[in-house]
């Protein structure tokens, strides 16, 4: 039997994010509690930075951005499946709305039309459609089985579509010419939403190459610079070298956080250029990370070589 920490503890019950990372795991078919899947991420990802730790030493910083990236992308992976389910879910909508109109048009049922639907290969929402199917088939009447639809699936689209089929239902109005007209209404939307991406991609691939290597790159060469430039002056006293010693060690930290607020803040353009959701971030984020500090401490690397017996 699984561990269910969440259950156990209250509050966690009712809270919010938690709550909602628990259905991104049960929407991809990840039977595991939100919780202990948290823990066990935080533990691996506390175990690699570690032995990273023990292996190379003279870099701690590298163990600590490992140990933040492996949990985010730990963390972050339920909730990156739930939004490409979702995605595949919306691109394939307006080829189901248009079927459902012509099942309707030509007679058939709303059973049988959302049976045609549970037999075609839409992806994710081919499970959904046959819940729906099985409550009608249950005894529950055509509403509240479609309610299920809007609630399994977190979709403003799919939710406000749903909405309206319902609303529609109700009044008596045509059905069949409804769902043909928000078919195109979603095609549309769709089509534009690649278009933005297609257009920023130039955008997007500017700041990922600028933010993530060629800045850290360059932090890394002037930062051996500065050492060189500071050990290989003259000081009057201990205490200026002293001094000297402190100033390199708060440059380097200076510098790299900088980098980790260049990248934080490319990642959240990124996400609301690209998706224009500020939470897929979440996405980009680790990955620029990892990059900018490799090549930050390669670029370090090297120019220290290039002068070898200096610094």
């Amino acid at each position: 039997m699984a561990l269910k920490l969440m259950s156990k503890i209250p509050v966690l019950r009712k809270f919010k994010p938690l709550v909602k990372y628990e259905s991104y795991l049960l929407s991809i078919g990840f039977a595991i509690d939100a919780l202990v899947w948290i823990i066990i991420s935080l533990l691996v990802s506390l175990g690699v930075a570690f032995a990273l730790l023990l292996l190379i030493p003279a870099y701690p910083v590298l163990a600590i951005v490992v140990f933040a990236v492996i949990a985010d992308l730990s963390i972050g992976m339920p909730y990156f499946k739930a939004l490409n389910r979702i995605d595949q879910i919306e691109q394939a909508f307006p080829d189901i709305l248009k079927q459902m109109a012509d099942t309707l048009r030509a007679g058939g049922t709303y059973e049988y039309t959302l049976r045609e639907i549970s037999e075609s290969e839409y992806g994710p929402i081919k499970k959904e459609m046959q819940a729906v199917l099985r409550k009608l088939e249950e005894g529950e009447n055509f509403e509240n089985s479609l309610k299920t639809l809007s609630e399994n699936i977190d979709s403003r689209l799919v939710q406000r579509v749903i909405t309206i089929i319902i609303d529609s239902v109700r009044s008596g109005a045509g059905l069949a010419e409804i769902l043909e007209q928000i078919s195109e209404d979603v095609r549309e939307m769709n089509r534009l939403d690649r278009e933005r991406k297609s257009r920023t991609m130039m955008q997007v691939i500017f700041m990922a190459v600028a933010g993530g290597a060629v800045a850290p790159m360059i932090f890394g060469f002037v930062s051996t610079v500065i050492r060189f430039l500071v050990k290989t002056a003259k000081t009057s006293s201990v205490a200026a070298h002293n001094e000297s010693i402190l100033a390199i060690g708060t440059i380097d930290l200076g510098v790299q956080v900088y980098i980790f607020v260049v990248i934080l803040a490319a990642s959240l353009i990124i996400a609301i250029m690209r998706d224009g959701k500020m939470s897929k971030s979440i996405l980009y984020f680790p990955i620029l990370l990892f990059i900018a500090y490799t090549c930050y401490l390669a670029a370090q690397l090297i120019s220290q070589n290039m002068f070898k017996g200096f610094v």
